[in-house]
């Protein structure tokens, strides 16, 4: 039986790291004696995305969908159908699994795996394979006639360190390039799930508001591998807060000390889990970059996303952070439940004092599905379930303010964070923004992303 997976073409930007979802899919299934192709198809056309589609002559196509570039990937299912008639489609990931009939309405899909996939997809194929019946089968949809059936979810896998390790064999490893001299870019997880239950999060909701990790000897036997087989000098750790547990992670940071691996890596960590000790040595195995979600300066913001966090927590994370040697970084919003311009004021000058001085942005409150923030869109009107297949685009939390008034308050806050990192970033921020009023600069970038950086890699590569 032959199983290709695809992660759909995206629009309008690069992929920085291989599909991490699909690799650990191909893994289970090729332990399984299966034969497997990924496709990451980011940077193909759709006629070559056919020509791969066509190649394979699949029995088996499972397809990946996200809530940004859902669009993208009910339009790779019809592509499927038209090229491998006779195959089966599956869909998995978020998007899919909080609305999986979307997937059969839209995307063609004759069956949808709800949730974490690994256990599920082997069974499945292989009932598939024997022709035996699905009912019994937990955590997917499917098609039977008219009828669209969802079977009781699958429980969590209890042990991580069961899987295998992602395989990345199928993709091109000198597509995700880190920073300037560190070699190839892959993103690893170390752990899934969030042990905190922030409502605009569909990640929480999606793993069952469980957290669940790997040993610190299987997460460093993996990092080895990639360092030494794959020659990867920047790894991007993947989960929603790699500090959880204290001591598993500062396990892993002696570990990478202890087997002189030399490379450069990130994580993300909540600024509640983190102190001193743990910041000291994540600086010291290599970690340049430590990613916050900080999200708003404002108490009474910060009670309304229900994230359980202070200000005071925030200072410190910062301070500790700076003092270990790594760059903290700060994800931004703007536009949450409570957002005035105050509120705003308020997270202009907390950027202030903290000293957060990576380029200014802050994104609009985006409405995911599966969250208590698009529960609140969906009781005011904001949107429905079938506003997903009107466009590609994202929604944004307009239950209090216009799409104009959000615009006027995330200019508000960008403005001030090009201000507190003095007037030449003001400058900066001003003429950067009168240069894309008039569509100066998104030409010429999108071509030097798109075909000048790969085209120099091309002729490095001969």
């Amino acid at each position: 039986m032959n199983i290709l997976l695809i992660s759909p073409p995206v629009r309008s930007r690069r992929a920085t790291f291989p599909p991490s979802g699909l690799a650990y899919i191909a893994a289970v299934l090729r332990k399984e004696e299966y034969y497997v192709k990924c496709v990451d198809a980011f940077n193909l056309s759709w006629g070559s995305l056919k020509s791969k589609i066509v190649e394979v002559n699949p029995d088996v196509v499972g397809i990946s969908c996200w809530t940004i570039g859902r669009c993208q990937a009910f339009k790779t299912g019809h592509v499927v159908r038209e090229c491998a008639p006779k195959s089966k489609i599956i869909f998995g990931g978020q998007h899919a699994t909080f609305l999986a009939e979307q997937m059969f309405r839209a995307g063609n899909a004759d069956f949808v795996v709800l949730g974490e996939g690994e256990e599920t997809i082997v069974e499945l194929i292989r009932a598939l394979e024997d022709k035996t019946d699905f009912s019994t089968i937990k955590g997917i949809a499917y098609r039977n006639g008219d009828d669209i059936i969802v079977n009781p979810p699958r429980p969590l896998i209890s042990d991580l360190d069961s899987l295998p390790f992602p395989c990345n064999d199928d993709f091109d490893l000198d597509d995700y390039e880190g920073p300037l001299g560190t070699g190839r870019r892959i993103g690893i997880i170390t752990s899934r799930g969030c042990p905190f239950n922030c409502n605009y999060c569909s990640s929480t909701q999606f793993w069952t508001k469980k957290w669940r990790y790997r040993s610190a000897e299987n997460v460093l036997s993996e990092i080895e591998y990639l360092y030494n087989e794959l020659a990867v000098g920047t790894i991007v750790v993947y989960d929603d807060n790699f500090t959880t547990k204290k001591d598993r992670a500062i396990e892993i940071c002696k570990g990478i000390i202890e087997r002189k691996l030399d490379l450069k890596w990130a994580a993300s960590a909540n600024v509640t889990t983190v102190d001193e000790e743990i910041l000291t040595w994540m600086g010291r195995a290599g970690c340049y970059e430590v990613r916050y979600g900080v999200e708003s300066g404002s108490p009474t913001i910060l009670k309304n996303l229900n994230k359980r966090q202070t200000i005071d927590q925030i200072r410190s994370a910062f301070r500790w952070t700076r003092e270990a040697r790594m760059r903290p970084y700060v994800y931004l919003m703007v536009g949450c439940p409570g957002e005035t311009s105050d509120t705003v004021n308020d997270t202009i000058n907390l950027m202030r004092e903290i000293a957060a001085q990576q380029r200014p942005f802050a994104q609009l409150l985006w409405i995911l599905p599966g969250t208590e923030i698009y529960q609140r869109a969906k009781f005011h009107g904001v949107i429905s379930e079938n506003s997903w297949l009107e466009n590609d685009d994202e929604f944004f939390y307009t239950v209090e303010h216009s799409i104009d008034e959000l615009r006027k308050l995330q200019m508000q806050l960008l403005r001030g964070l090009a201000r507190n990192n003095g007037i030449l970033g003001l400058l900066s921020f001003s003429l950067r923004n009168y240069l894309k009023s008039i569509d100066v600069i998104r030409k010429p970038y999108r071509f030097i992303r798109n075909y000048g950086i790969r085209s120099s890699r091309i002729l490095r590569k001969r």
